[in-house]
């Protein structure tokens, strides 16, 4: 009994060890496996570290090019800003050009028709800013005024002594002794109010004593400068007064 004992102790003890056999190997393994995970995480860590230092790395690099990009358009905003200011100073200039050649040619052109008025036998007077012309055609009263508008004129319209006298000036060496149309009419639509036809005051007259009667039209008289009336159908020579401004 004591051997049958002793054999069933060995058998447990064979059992045991071999039990703790397959735990150590067990351990082992786990260990080892332990150690692969270590290492592979020691290398995933390493991975990570890498790609954490590329993408701070590219997070700066583009950091720094959208630093370079917003520089260049201050820079290009500037220059945009600069070059606006730059085109609406030459438009001033430009515009300043283009007013001072419109008045150029304006100028001009008042020049040349003044030029062509004097060639075309007018006669200018300062005072009044006009230009005088002696018709020596006869015409009707209504036709010299009509004469008169086709040169942008009318019958002359007399509004001072001085005016006077250099309208009897132009009127005497056409003829000594005749008599001229000047553009002063009685206007039946107020009261037979003479007036002149280019609209203007009347605020001079030289009618000689007791006219104009009943008269309707005027008429200068080159022998003494004295206005009389006379009826519209007469046909005589007649003074035409244009302004400067037209």
């Amino acid at each position: 009994m004591t051997r049958l004992f002793r054999n069933q102790t060995q058998q447990e003890l064979v059992e045991a060890r071999g039990k703790i056999s397959g735990l150590e190997t067990e351990i082992a393994r786990e260990r080892n496996g332990k150690k692969d995970k270590d290492i592979k995480m020691s290398r995933l860590t390493t991975e990570m570290a890498q790609i954490e230092a590329k993408l701070i790395g590219k997070i700066a690099e583009t950091k720094r090019k959208n630093d370079d990009l917003e520089a260049q358009l201050r820079t290009q905003n500037t220059e945009a800003r600069d070059g606006k200011a730059k085109i609406g100073e030459l438009e001033g200039e430009i515009n300043a050009l283009q007013s001072k050649n419109s008045d150029l040619e304006t100028q001009i052109n008042r020049t040349m028709n003044l030029l062509d008025l004097y060639q075309d036998g007018w006669s200018y007077l300062a005072k009044t800013a006009s230009w005088y012309k002696v018709i020596e055609q006869r015409m009707s009263f209504d036709e010299a005024e009509a004469y008169c508008a086709s040169r942008k004129s009318h019958l002359v319209s007399i509004h001072s002594q001085e005016e006077h006298d250099f309208v009897w000036k132009l009127a005497k060496p056409v003829s000594s002794y005749g008599w001229f149309w000047i553009g002063l009419k009685r206007n039946p639509d107020k009261k037979n109010a003479f007036e002149w036809t280019d609209g203007s005051s009347l605020d001079f007259t030289n009618w000689e004593e007791r006219e104009p009667y009943s008269d309707t039209h005027a008429y200068l008289h080159s022998s003494d400068g004295i206005w009389r009336a006379y009826y519209p159908t007469n046909q005589y020579p007649f003074i035409c007064k244009r302004s400067s401004q037209f």
